[in-house]
């Protein structure tokens, strides 16, 4: 008797012992955040999106009411900012704001990458959406793609190469793609920053290039740059009149973005707080003007799930562009 009531003591003692430990986990999870956030990024300081993180940081921040500290972490294609997210505590006070180039673009390209944006991170949701812009020194003759296709068939001698900001960058990858559609035969040079690729495109250093959408502008009113295209779906807001690849007849299959990911495991409470904070700001007309001034298109309001499809469907086809092209980035 004293033996089995013993047992059941013990037994009633360590399920009294859960109970609290579950009540602890679901108040931590209702009372997050209760500190500050971080947010790391794989850019610099200065880069178009560590400006559009802090746009959009500070208004999540707001409605947290915890401050979000945002932490430039470049280099190894986005290698160190993102496993230092993947090693830390799935708590939700750390985050990774990234894009397509450090992620699926990566991952595509080395082989031996430390990390799979699907296995290794939980996908949060869509934070920017834009392509990238194909331009070319004024006194390249061509207006269009289609005119400038032509051209580099013509005279590849005249057009031996064409800049973008990195081996493995959107722009290469595009101009890649490109060369398989068409069968132009030009070389690729990569620039260690796009406002150093910038310059000498506008110089004429280099006579064809691929570019951001957002630092350019300032050459482009000035005439010192022509826009010929941007990839992906949306339209350039500030030159409105610029047509897709696909609208001038070449359909390119991806669109760039930037997006939000946490540490596997942090619980779906906090991911879907997140998102949807994310996505309120997103919404917010003054944060779609601010979207404006740096030349980025409205973003559309995405669940999770589709953001994880995009990303699944993105692998695909930059992988399918690396393979073809027989393109390699080791680590």
């Amino acid at each position: 008797m004293t033996k089995s009531l013993s047992r059941r003591t013990v037994l009633v003692a360590a399920g009294a012992a859960l109970l609290p430990a579950a009540a602890i986990l679901r108040a931590q999870e209702a009372a997050w955040p209760s500190r500050p956030i971080k947010v790391l990024l794989p850019s610099s300081p200065g880069a178009a999106s560590s400006e559009l993180a802090r746009l959009l940081y500070d208004r999540v921040a707001l409605a947290l009411h915890q401050p979000i500290v945002i932490e430039n972490r470049p280099g190894a294609s986005g290698s160190i900012a993102t496993m230092a997210v993947i090693r830390s505590e799935p708590d939700g006070y750390t985050f990774l704001h990234s894009n397509a180039s450090s992620t699926v673009m990566a991952q595509a390209l080395v082989p031996n990458l430390p990390f799979d944006t699907m296995r290794d991170m939980e996908p949060i949701g869509l934070t920017a959406w834009g392509g990238v812009m194909l331009v070319v020194n004024p006194e390249v003759p061509a207006k269009t793609l289609p005119e400038l296709v032509q051209l580099l068939k013509s005279q590849p001698d005249k057009y031996q190469s064409y800049a973008s900001w990195a081996v493995g960058s959107n722009g290469h990858l595009s101009m890649e793609w490109l060369k398989q559609q068409t069968g132009i035969k030009i070389d690729h040079v990569p620039y260690r920053t796009v406002a150093t690729e910038l310059t000498d495109l506008a110089s004429g250093v280099v006579k064809v290039g691929w570019v951001d959408i957002v630092s350019p502008m300032g050459f482009i009113r000035d005439g010192r740059l022509r826009p010929i295209a941007v990839n992906g779906e949306p339209r350039s807001p500030m030159l409105p009149d610029l047509k897709t690849m696909t609208e001038q007849g070449f359909p390119f299959p991806a669109t760039g973005w930037q997006g939000a990911f946490a540490p596997k495991g942090t619980p779906p409470a906090i991911l879907n707080r997140m998102h949807a904070e994310i996505n309120r700001v997103l919404a917010d007309p003054e944060f779609q003007k601010s979207l404006t001034k740096l030349n980025l298109p409205t973003v559309p309001i995405w669940t999770r799930d589709q953001f994880k499809a995009m990303l699944a469907s993105d692998l695909k086809v930059w992988r399918d562009i690396v393979v073809k092209g027989n393109i390699r980035l080791e680590n």
